[in-house]
């Protein structure tokens, strides 16, 4: 079992289709959820209330979550991060972090969970190395999904 089941989980995701899908897949695994599409919404969350695990889109609009990341790290609640540049779309400071690459996928989302609620939130492991979802450039540089096609 994935020790999921009745987890309180901070959805933070600024996209609402994106939302309600990662919502629906963290409800499917047995999780209670609370979601905040914005920067404050998720710090208010992340001050006045219990959570055991946490999601945190990188980009939130013009903000980033590295605030909610920093209070829920000294408040001793595990997260990940979820972007859909990878862990190329991480703040340095922030790679030692999970990283998921969007879009959401049940079975990674699970076990990335899973893996924090067992102490692994710091380490990568070699279950869940990153992932390039890139392609090249004629010059050999990368072109993530959300580049222009050439």
């Amino acid at each position: 079992m994935s020790g999921l089941p009745g987890r309180r989980v901070l959805l933070v995701e600024d996209e609402s289709l994106v939302a309600m899908l990662a919502e629906d897949m963290l409800l499917d695994l047995g999780c209670e959820v609370v979601v905040a599409m914005r920067l404050d919404q998720a710090l208010a969350q992340a001050r006045t209330q219990p959570f055991d695990l946490a999601v945190l889109d990188v980009n939130l609009g013009d903000a980033r979550s590295y605030p909610v990341a920093d209070l829920l790290r000294e408040t001793g609640v595990p997260f990940l991060f979820a972007t859909g540049y990878g862990r190329q779309g991480v703040d340095p400071a922030y790679q030692a972090a999970p990283v998921m690459q969007k879009p959401y996928r049940m079975a990674e989302l699970a076990a990335l969970l899973a893996g924090l609620l067992a102490g692994g939130a710091a380490d990568r492991t070699e279950a869940h190395p990153p992932r390039c979802r890139c392609r090249e450039h004629d010059d050999g540089a990368p072109q993530f999904r959300a580049d222009p096609a050439p």
